[in-house]
């Protein structure tokens, strides 16, 4: 009798996954009430997607920004976990109690004494699935709090995935995430065993209407499986543009001039675009260069190369006359420190953000870094460098400085700094170029400085304009500022209009000095001996 109602469940829920196709029967009665079966599963996924955006919306902004990754994971794939298994266990309980009441009178009519014999199983077996459930429960909640840990770190990670190669952190990244997925294994194995023991106990009919489910039920479930196991594997067997295994290795205390010989760029998503042509730019050991230019007219793209992030089109990029090409994409990096124009900063601390892909830097390295970025304001945090910190919970000025700190601890032979104030406020601004300052004095790195704000740009020793892909002006700033057609003087008072609302054009000489004014000195904590030595 189990055995007819597994292969007839078997039938049914087939039958149910085709319902669309039921317009082809002239039973409008039976279509009906299968189709919407199917709805009402669609329809509960729907309706708690719908409930847990709003819940998650409706809280604080803290509590999204520290688990982005749990909060998607409930909207995806929690949402659909419950469903199916509300609308599945709701079709087997029906059937159950059916055929239950039925098989049992039919078994009394027949022989009430063999009927008693076989009920006395059913205590233990129900006591067992009592169990199985609660552990089963506090298993599927530890769980899914595991897979939604692992959706944060990936999206972390994917997300800042520049910050990442910029720094050689893949490896850290890697055993982050792996850490993660091992966990979700782990549970996924006591859920196997613990499935296996009490289906194992419940008797050979139990285990014909499990196979029965696996064989025809879930049938559309493998498949999707199938379909989402193509994308991965398609994924898993992509090779990357930019091999990060081949080339050989850059020495750490090598230094040699950057050029930029004859360069053609367009980003592959948009290669009907130029964004560089036949650009020649040469770059000396210890200088400051400051490049400028309108939106568009690829400033940004310069860093990308170097960074290799992309390769050129045409042309090619050099350090001490060799092509970057020929250098292992990490060791190349592990040269250049980065500061973005929006810096990432990690879940964790204040220490681990700095020594953010330098994992053996000491404490006393980490604190002469942070002083040299004028990073003062860590000492008055509560714990300090071991403040635990989100991605956005500091200010503009505070994140950019400890950026700066990030790309110090380094020791850069080349430091890219992309719009580092683009979006800050006097105060603020002034503090990061007071740390800039300090940077371009030593003239030990050579600054490749990407800006738009003057008193940014003034503080390096080169100016090159570029406009459309191409070097229309370069020279300093006096010799800039002093040329009546200039195109970099024309630049800054189109700035300078923006800004206060197109009054007459104000004096761009005059408005600079204002501007390269220091911030009022600010005392951090006098440096240990040690920590003063370990940053030289």
């Amino acid at each position: 009798m189990f055995t007819i109602g597994a292969f007839a469940n078997a039938g049914r829920a087939t039958l149910m996954r085709i319902s669309g196709m039921l317009h082809l029967t002239p039973n409008v009665t039976g279509r009906i009430v299968l189709i919407n079966y199917w709805v009402l599963g669609q329809r509960i996924v729907a309706r708690l997607r719908e409930r847990t955006y709003e819940a998650a919306i409706r809280q604080e902004v803290e509590f999204v920004e520290r688990g982005e990754g749990d909060v998607i994971s409930r909207l995806s794939v929690d949402s659909s976990i419950v469903g199916e298994s509300v609308t599945q266990n709701l079709s087997d309980g029906l059937r159950s109690i059916i055929m239950a009441s039925v098989g049992l009178g039919a078994m009394f009519y027949i022989s009430p004494q063999l009927t008693i014999l076989m009920l006395a199983v059913v205590p233990p077996v129900s006591l067992g699935a009592v169990f199985y459930g609660r552990y089963l429960k506090k298993l599927s909640n530890k769980t899914q709090e595991a897979l939604g840990d692992m959706t944060k770190v990936a999206q972390e990670s994917l997300s800042a995935l520049r910050t990442v190669q910029s720094f050689n952190a893949h490896k850290a990244e890697q055993e982050k995430f792996d850490e993660r997925v091992g966990t979700v294994l782990s549970l996924a194995r006591k859920e196997a065993v613990a499935s296996g023991i009490f289906f194992g106990s419940t008797g050979w009919s139990g285990n014909v209407t499990l196979l029965a489910l696996l064989a025809y039920g879930e049938r559309s479930s493998i498949m999707r499986g199938i379909g989402a196991g193509i994308r991965i594997f398609d994924l898993l067997e992509r090779k990357p543009a930019i091999n990060p295994d081949l080339g050989v290795e850059v020495e750490p205390s090598r230094l040699g001039p950057i050029r930029f010989e004859n360069v053609t760029f367009q980003y592959p998503s948009r290669p009907e675009v130029t964004v560089l042509k036949d650009l020649y730019l040469e770059i000396n050991v210890g200088e400051s260069v400051a490049i400028v230019g309108g939106s568009g007219s690829g400033k940004s793209s310069i860093n990308a190369l170097l960074l290799r992030y992309y390769d050129p089109v045409k042309g090619k990029v050099t350090f001490d006359g060799q092509d970057i090409r020929e250098f292992k994409p990490a060791s190349w990096r592990s040269v250049i420190g980065v500061v973005p124009q929006d810096p990432v900063l990690f879940t964790g601390t204040i220490a681990s953000n700095i020594a953010y892909g330098n994992e053996s830097a000491t404490r006393e390295e980490i604190e002469a870094a942070a002083r040299q970025a004028n990073c003062e304001f860590v000492w008055g945090m509560p714990k300090g460098f071991d403040t635990e910190i989100g991605r956005l919970s500091l200010s503009g000025g505070q994140r950019q400085r400890l950026a700066i700190a990030r790309a110090l601890l380094k020791k850069p032979a080349i430091l890219a700094l992309d719009e580092a104030t683009s979006a800050l406020d006097a105060t603020s601004e002034h503090r990061v170029n007071d740390a800039i300052e300090k940077i371009l004095r030593s003239r030990q790195t050579t600054c490749i400085i990407v800006a738009h704000r003057l008193s940014t740009i003034a503080r390096a020793e080169r100016i090159v304009v570029l406009e459309e892909g191409h070097i229309t002006e370069t020279g300093t700033y006096r010799q800039l500022v002093r040329r009546k057609d200039s195109r970099f003087r024309a630049l800054m008072a189109a700035q300078l209009n923006a800004a206060v609302g197109d009054p007459p054009t104000p004096d761009v000489e005059q408005q600079l000095e204002a501007d390269k004014q220091p911030s009022p000195p600010v005392e951090p904590p006098q440096p240990s001996r040690s920590s003063a030595d370990a940053i030289i």
